[in-house]
């Protein structure tokens, strides 16, 4: 009998020793080799906070609390800031980005007459702090599991006290499985008749999460016990605790399941994981046992009750004292802002993978947790989102026949040309269909200032020329074509910057036939128009086609005085381990000098002045900026662009079928620029020139330079050679 049974027992362990070795295999490659399927994280651009930049307090609160400082008695810890009546304090956090490693560092800003002060605590002047970049989307796979990947290191210690104490007291004494647990369970769950406890370790829970499906049946619960003893003989205790951390499932919003406790700390929070109170790491962990059921968004007092029995575990266990289990129950739980997590990048996450798409493939942007920094401005953004929604509801309401009325906008740097903001709709929240990619559409007169860059250049022509405003007849085709101006009527002789600023289109058509439409067609080309086009005489009225982002490259070489000609959407990209794979760089060049630029930018600043932008310079009475509106046809699109020391903004509003609405850039797209500068403090364009450039007054009616007393007079930009020899004092006989 025994010989029989022992047959029998090692030719039924040969299968079960296959079994145990197949198990095995799957335990060591999944844990090795990619756990996680990761998407890339896209970060915003630092935000540099300048002193003698124009800031007011309340606004500098809202943009901490915006990302995640919080505000209490002083900012000793590091994410927290302090409020006087006068001044802010904060601890700003440490970051690493594609230029390196940045400490984190504790200033004071104060704010006299509306300008920034930064100083360090021994009172020294600081010329600048940094908000660290804010993660603003996924690339891909980011629909289905959000999650942030710690390493052992980047574990809070309290949260790993709290988790074993809540979850599994013998965790550093079992090895994957504990009797005890499972007899302790086993007594509960008989006494009472039904499951009431689980004697699951977190080794058994990270293996279920990890590897197993959820049924309960006593197979898949062998294969756990196994799973597990297999796990702690392969791996550490941190290994093991490590994996759980970013395993872990504890919340579904929408379409994404959130997994880890980083990932969920962002979530419910709005701040990193070692940055919370012992509170909010005990209602994270008592998510663990029940995610839906303990969801505070969904259910705060349950949540609130769940996080107070962990608080409970920890006081039994001598880990809290009675005064501050107290104190910690009564806390209520602060999340961050529902409304904050859903994305208002929709439309600037489609030009990053745009970008990245001639570079990585769809399944590595997927996959591997690349950090992808950009240039996104997130105050930019937000205003700009914003000004789009409320000033195109204002004009709806204002006007039915307006009703499905849209917009975009796209704002960028100034100087170097990297694109801070896009907004695709003029809708609250990304729509799938980005307007200011897609939306292409004759741009009107803000095909202008490139015509009149076209004859500068020539070396013919000043601001101060003269050009007949006077009817035209062009023969196209079989047909006459006899353009008018907006006010139908002829202005006569007219200074060339009083044509553009008034965008006069008989003038501006005497100055094209007189230096040549394929000259300004070539001046589109070298500006960076991209999209074929055929040039005629109404091309110089703006029947060119281009969507927002091509009329904001169209404009960069202008807005930059040649800094920059190509739009920067991202910086570089880094893997999870901080290690750099590429950097972006754009070519600068640009084909007209610096001097032709600057005079045509500074020709702009008129259009406010004494044109049709006047009512932005209404709104900024202080403030020194470029402009330019465009009407097309029918009044189908309204256009603005509008250029600060900072930014350079293309807007856009119309119609998606394309009917007359009735407005024009200065009845609409304008009312959105003004609104979008009004809340980022804008600055204004530099008074200083290029080499080869000077600014002077002249008068208006002689080609003279002007004295201080002289009335009649215009302050304007010259390539030096090119201005008045002669001057005049306005003294006059009597």
């Amino acid at each position: 009998m025994f010989k029989w049974l022992l047959l029998i027992g090692l030719v039924a362990s040969v299968p079960f020793a296959i079994w145990v070795w197949w198990l095995n295999d799957q335990v060591v490659s999944r844990f090795e080799g990619q756990k996680w399927q990761v998407p890339a994280e896209v970060y915003s651009a630092p935000i540099i906070l300048k002193s003698g930049a124009p800031w007011k307090k309340q606004d500098l609160e809202t943009l901490l609390e915006d990302t995640g400082y919080r505000f209490g008695r002083n900012s000793q810890k590091v994410g927290w800031a302090a409020r006087s009546r006068t001044k802010v304090s904060a601890h700003l956090r440490s970051y690493i980005d594609h230029q390196g490693y940045h400490e984190s560092e504790r200033r004071i800003f104060s704010f006299e007459n509306g300008r920034l002060q930064i100083n360090a605590l021994n009172g020294d002047s600081v010329a600048e702090a940094r908000i660290e970049p804010q993660r603003i989307g996924f690339l891909y796979g980011g629909n289905t599991e959000s999650r942030q990947i710690l390493t052992y290191d980047q574990i809070p210690q309290t949260l790993l006290d709290i988790l074993v104490a809540v979850e599994d007291r013998d965790f550093y004494d079992h090895w994957g499985i504990s009797i005890i647990g499972i007899a302790r369970a086993l007594v509960v769950n008989l006494t009472h008749g039904a499951r009431r406890q689980g004697g699951s370790t977190l080794t058994q829970q990270l293996v279920k999460n990890m590897y197993l499906s959820s049924e309960r049946t006593y197979t898949r619960k062998l294969t756990e016990v196994i799973m597990s003893l297999l796990l702690e003989y392969h791996y550490s205790k941190q290994d093991i605790i490590t994996a759980y951390m970013n395993e872990v499932y504890l919340a579904q919003f929408g379409n994404s399941a959130l997994h880890g406790f980083a990932a969920a700390s962002q979530h419910f929070f709005g701040r990193p994981l070692n940055e919370l109170n012992i509170d909010e790491y005990a209602l994270l962990v008592g998510m663990v046992k029940g995610p839906s059921l303990y969801n505070p968004q969904r259910s705060p007092q349950r949540a609130k009750s769940r996080r107070n029995v962990v608080l409970g575990v920890l006081k039994s266990q001598g880990r809290l004292t009675e005064q501050d289990y107290q104190s910690l129950i009564q806390q209520p739980i602060k999340l961050a802002d529902n409304k904050r997590q859903k994305s208002i990048y929709g439309d600037y996450l489609d030009l990053v993978a745009l970008q990245l798409s001639r570079d990585f493939d769809e399944i590595t942007l997927a996959t591997q947790n690349l950090k992808i920094y950009t240039g996104v401005d997130i105050r930019a953004q937000l205003a700009a989102s914003q000004a789009m929604q409320r000033q195109v509801a204002n004009l709806e309401q204002g006007d039915p026949k307006l009703k499905g009325l849209q917009g975009a906008m796209v704002v960028t740097d100034t100087r170097t040309g990297q694109v801070r903001a896009i907004v695709g709709s003029s809708d609250q929240y990304y729509t799938g269909f980005n307007r200011a990619l897609g939306a292409v559409r004759p741009i009107g007169s803000l095909v202008k200032p490139p015509l009149y860059l076209s004859a500068l250049a020539t070396g013919r022509y000043t601001w101060w020329s003269k050009v007949e405003d006077k009817r035209l007849r062009f023969k196209v085709g079989r047909e006459v074509w006899a353009p008018e101006n907006y006010d139908r009527r002829e202005h006569g002789e007219v200074h060339l910057y009083e044509a553009m600023a008034k965008s006069y289109n008989l003038a501006t058509l005497a100055l094209a036939n007189q230096i040549g439409f394929d000259r300004i067609g070539e001046t589109l080309r070298q500006l960076g128009v991209k999209r074929p086009f055929t040039m005629h005489p109404a091309m110089a009225l703006g029947a060119l086609e281009l969507s927002p982002f091509e009329v904001s490259r169209l404009y960069q070489p202008i807005a930059s005085q040649g800094q920059s000609n190509e739009l920067g959407v991202v910086l570089a990209v880094m893997d999870q381990d901080n290690r750099l794979l590429k950097r972006f760089n754009r070519q600068t060049e640009v084909p007209f000098t610096d001097g032709v630029l600057a005079v045509t930018l500074d020709g702009m600043t008129k259009t406010p002045q004494i044109g049709t932008a006047r009512a932005a310079q209404a709104a900024f009475p202080e403030l020194t900026f470029a402009a330019k509106t465009g009407t097309t046809n029918q009044q189908k699109d309204s256009w603005y662009v509008g250029i600060t020391g900072d930014y350079a903004t293309t807007v856009w509003l119309g119609d998606d079928d394309n009917v007359p609405m009735k407005i024009t850039g200065s009845s609409g797209a304008q009312k959105v620029w003004i609104d979008f500068t009004q809340h980022v403090n804008p600055t204004s364009l530099s008074s200083a020139l290029p080499h080869g450039v000077g600014r002077f007054q002249v008068l208006k009616d002689s080609f003279e330079l002007a004295a201080d007393r002289c009335n009649d007079k215009v302050s304007l930009a010259f390539i030096l050679g090119t201005e008045p020899k002669k001057s005049t004092s306005c003294i006059w006989p009597f």
